[in-house]
């Protein structure tokens, strides 16, 4: 750890940890309201060609392999949001995959959510716990789901396998629609720790196209299986804090535009005395637009570039990345039909290239039940397949699944 950061280090590791202690004393305390919950469960029937996924110590760019076609769990998920009070909020997200990760059920979120009345034409907003930082124009229902696809964007599945705030975030609004305006400002930053991993998985295999979040004190790859081994994504190395900003501006809610700059300000060099693993210093700026019209179209095109290094034995290693999506959607009722193009690329030596294509229908026959079809084609180039796997670096993936979920309790309805 180095002598100069380790003070604001301790400052922010104390505000997180007192406000998650904070959690669990007001658990216990009298709420105002009724506690509210969502119990879920989703079925797959699918069929696959990929190679394994990362989870299994693959590099496939689906979440599902050629030897998991099948009857399958996509994902048994339990929230709980209690109210604490008129203006704090406890929120925990607890999910399983059914998969071979070392804890078979465990928290994607879990935070204290302060949110007082609006002031002067501003809303204030303060988290304290772990959650995800506000990138995705994508992801925006509960459980950090798209309401589109079953698998996320290139972009997305990168955030849920690797990236999660755990610290404190920050959000002012300015309210401009209440003062006779179009639109709105908000302006966000967070101030986090325990993700010096992040990095390491996109270095290693490259994007992926998923819907697997990893849970928190899980882990990526099987123990002792390149190129992953195992990776920890949510550990502290060096003691020194990340930090994000964003900017976001809404019209009419109908119009979404974001802008978000992200270093974990991990020291590259760090390593870990016990585990023997290496902090990777990640760094991003990440762009999106999301439109959505009064006849039921809505239209997202997002962008993500940065880069991420390891400084091991006084060597600098760097993997420039890039990703972007545009997705394209019709509500017909209770119908929903999506259609979305992905590009990406890891750029250190050609690791990786490609690009996919995803088409979803989803019918949402009731607040408790929904059915979604969806077909995903990926084709990419990828020098580590050859190197690890002993196969080709190029390889095209096709994945079809059809999906089957049911929902209960109050935040179901």
């Amino acid at each position: 750890m180095k002598a100069e950061s380790a003070p604001l280090w301790r400052r922010t590791r104390s505000g997180a940890l007192a406000a998650l202690a904070a959690v669990v004393a007001l658990s216990g305390a009298k709420a105002s309201q009724a506690t509210q919950w969502e119990l879920d469960v989703d079925a797959r029937l699918l069929s696959s060609d990929g190679g394994k996924p990362f989870i299994d110590g693959g590099l496939g760019a689906t979440r599902f392999g050629s030897d998991q076609s099948g009857l399958r769990l996509g994902r048994a998920r339990f929230a709980v949001s209690q109210n604490l009070g008129e203006v704090w909020t406890l929120r925990l997200d607890a999910s399983s995959w059914g998969d071979h990760d070392r804890i078979p059920v465990g928290l994607t979120e879990g935070y204290l959510e302060f949110r007082p009345y609006p002031f002067s034409g501003y809303r204030l907003r303060v988290k304290a716990g772990a959650f995800h930082a506000p990138i995705s124009l994508e992801n925006r229902t509960s459980g950090w789901e798209s309401p589109y696809t079953l698998s996320y964007s290139a972009i997305n599945s990168w955030l849920g396998e690797e990236l999660r705030t755990l610290g404190v975030e920050t959000q002012l609004d300015w309210l401009g629609t209440r003062a006779g305006h179009g639109f709105d400002l908000g302006l966000t930053g967070g101030v986090f720790g325990w993700n010096d991993p992040a990095g390491v998985a996109v270095a290693a295999g490259g994007f992926t196209l998923t819907d697997r979040q990893s849970l928190l004190g899980g882990r990526m790859g099987r123990p002792g299986v390149a190129p992953l081994f195992a990776a920890e994504p949510f550990r502290e190395i060096d003691g020194r804090a990340g930090v994000y900003a964003g900017v976001e501006a809404r019209y009419l809610d109908r119009v979404v535009l974001r802008f978000l700059r992200y270093d974990n300000n991990a020291d590259p060099a760090a390593r870990d005395a016990v585990a023997h693993v290496i902090a990777w210093r990640t760094r991003f700026n990440s762009a999106g637009l999301r439109v959505e019209g009064q006849n039921g179209w809505t239209a997202i095109l997002q962008w993500l570039e940065g880069e991420t290094d390891i400084e091991p034995q006084s060597m600098t290693l760097k993997w420039p990345f890039r990703a972007r999506f545009a997705l394209l959607s019709k509500r017909l009722g209770s119908h929903l039909l999506s259609v979305r193009y992905d590009g990406f690329e890891v750029e250190s030596d050609g690791l990786q290239k490609g690009h996919a294509w995803t088409a979803a229908y989803v019918y949402q026959s009731g607040p408790r039940w929904r059915y979604t079809l969806e077909w995903l084609h990926v084709l990419s180039n990828s020098y580590n397949r050859a190197e690890y796997l002993g196969s080709a670096p190029l390889a095209t993936q096709t994945q079809l699944q059809l999906a089957i979920r049911c929902a209960v309790g109050p935040l179901a309805q």
